[in-house]
């Protein structure tokens, strides 16, 4: 063991002798992201505690692992994360130093909640200079329920294999959850149906899988590559393309990328531009998956509209 993670292990033990032991008879599960521990919450109902290490307005990307999400883990009965290489460059750290095996993957309290996920954009091949591509496809498959719901079947199952006591609670909650979001998703594409079609652009490829859903056209990103911030030389050439297109609807990022690039966009091209929700938690009205979609869709279609 080198001296870095002799040290990290052991500030890690220092802080979880910190910890309180807990009364609850509750499973303790923790999340990467507030989407899953949105979920989480949802299918377990009563019967978990769920702790997200990620906050809402951090990018999942680029975590860095820290002793304390070691200890987090650690003291977990299940450990969910959202996999496709979303948490590549910290999950392996954490998941390596952590005493307990039940979490790791392979074990029994271990859910990778992409598993089964259709994901799209998965690219034929992998270059280095293809800018940071996800090998197994586009990761933020959380922002479209009906998408959401195999990620919800992972987590029952993961929650079932720990806890088969409440199997019956969990399968009735993932089931509500089912239906819930199918009724919303047809009634938003309902609300779309006359702007099939519509084009926008984005900054970053993370709400494709709702633009999908909503039956609009992603024609352009800010991003020259995934990962990469745009230069200006950049900018003026997305502008030059579309100032004149009479296409483009709205020009749509998240707020943790420099919204100045998105206005500057925007307002060459005469569009709104929009600051959607990219997590669970992140605005008010997405509580959960289901007003993340409901507050973002609703947004857009205002946005369509005008």
């Amino acid at each position: 063991m080198n001296m870095r993670r002799y040290l990290f292990a052991t500030l890690a033990i220092l802080m979880g002798a910190t910890f309180a032991q807990e009364a609850s008879a509750r499973l303790r599960v923790t999340t990467t992201t507030t989407d899953l521990a949105a979920l989480a919450r949802t299918v377990g109902g009563e019967h978990v505690d769920v702790y997200s290490l990620s906050r809402p307005l951090q990018d999942a990307h680029y975590l860095d692992a820290t002793p304390g999400m070691v200890v987090r883990i650690s003291r977990s009965d299940l450990f969910i994360e959202n996999g496709l290489e979303l948490e590549m460059g910290w999950v392996p750290e954490v998941i390596r130093d952590t005493r307990n095996r039940r979490v790791r993957p392979g074990g029994p309290g271990h859910v990778d909640a992409s598993a089964g996920i259709q994901a799209i954009q998965v690219p034929d091949r992998i270059m280095r200079d293809m800018g940071d591509v996800h090998p197994s496809g586009n990761p933020h498959y959380t922002l479209e329920p009906v998408v959401s719901q195999q990620a919800a079947r992972n987590i029952a199952d993961g929650l079932i294999r720990v806890a088969p006591q409440h199997a019956d609670d969990f399968r009735a909650n993932l089931q509500a959850y089912i239906d819930r979001s199918d009724e919303v998703v047809a009634a938003w594409q309902t609300k779309f149906e006359p702007h099939a079609g519509a084009q926008v652009i984005i900054y970053h490829k993370h709400f494709d899988y709702m633009l999908k859903k909503l039956g609009l056209d992603i024609v352009a990103a800010m991003e020259p590559l995934p990962g990469l911030a745009p230069s200006a030389r950049h900018i003026a050439g997305l502008i030059a393309q579309y100032r004149d297109a009479d296409t483009i609807r709205a020009v749509i990022m998240e707020p943790w990328h420099d919204q100045r690039v998105g206005r500057q966009v925007a307002d060459a091209i005469g569009v709104p531009l929009l600051i959607l929700c990219p997590t669970v938690g992140s605005c008010e009205g997405a509580d959960d998956l289901i007003g993340l979609f409901e507050t973002n869709a609703a947004k857009v279609l205002e946005a369509l509209k005008k």
